[in-house]
C-alpha cells in the first residue's frame, strides 16, 4: 500500500514542478507590481480592498507554491501529504471566509475595486478550490489517491484566477495612478 501511494504521488512530480515554478514567478510579479505602486497601497490603507486583493492574490500563489513543495517531497506517506495539504486548505479557506464576511456582508467603506471583481476573481474560486483541497486532503489521509486528478482543477483554477487577479490589480493600479495624476494637475 505504501509503495502504491508513493508511486501515485511521484507520478505527479513534473506537474507540481511546473506549477511551483509558475507560482513562484507570478508571486514575484505581484511583488514587483506592489513595489512599483506602493503609494497607491498606502493611500488605500492596510485594511483597504486594494491591499486585501493583493494580499489574497499573493496568498493564492503562496498556497500553490506550498502545495507543489508538498508533492515534490520524495517518498511521501499519506499523512506526510495529507496533513500539510489539509492545513493549507483550512488556512486559505479561513482567509477566504474572512473576506466574504468583510466585502459581502461588512460595512460599506471606500472601495478602489468593484465588489463583483472581488467576488468572481477571488472569493468564488478560492471557496471552491480550497473546499476541494480540504476534501482531497482528507481522502489522502486515508490513503485514497483516486481524487488526485481533482487537484488539476484546484491548481489550474487557482493559477488562472491568480493570474487574472494580478492582471486586474495592475490595470486598476494604473488607472488609480492616472486619476491621481489628473487630480494633481488641476
Amino acid at each position: 500500500m505504501a509503495a502504491d501511494f508513493t508511486a501515485a504521488i511521484a507520478a505527479w512530480h513534473d506537474f507540481y514542478n511546473l506549477t511551483g515554478s509558475a507560482a513562484f514567478t507570478l508571486a514575484g510579479l505581484v511583488f514587483v507590481a506592489v513595489s512599483i505602486n506602493i503609494g497607491m497601497f498606502a493611500l488605500a490603507g492596510e485594511q483597504g480592498d486594494l491591499v486585501q486583493f493583493a494580499r489574497q492574490t499573493l496568498g493564492n500563489f503562496l498556497a500553490l507554491m506550498l502545495i507543489s513543495l508538498v508533492f515534490m517531497i520524495p517518498r511521501q506517506s499519506p499523512h506526510g501529504t495529507g496533513i500539510p495539504l489539509l492545513f493549507i486548505g483550512m488556512i486559505m479557506m479561513w482567509r477566504a471566509l474572512k473576506l466574504w464576511k468583510r466585502f459581502e456582508f461588512g460595512r460599506n467603506e471606500q472601495r478602489f475595486l468593484d465588489t463583483s471583481l472581488f467576488r468572481f476573481e477571488l472569493l468564488i474560486p478560492n471557496t471552491v478550490c480550497y473546499s476541494v483541497l480540504i476534501f482531497i486532503s482528507v481522502e489522502i489521509l486515508y490513503g485514497n489517491t483516486s481524487y488526485l486528478y481533482w487537484m488539476t482543477m484546484v491548481i489550474l483554477w487557482l493559477l488562472m484566477a491568480g493570474s487574472l487577479s494580478a492582471w486586474f490589480l495592475m490595470l486598476r493600479l494604473a488607472k488609480l495612478a492616472q486619476e491621481q495624476k489628473a487630480g494633481g494637475c488641476g
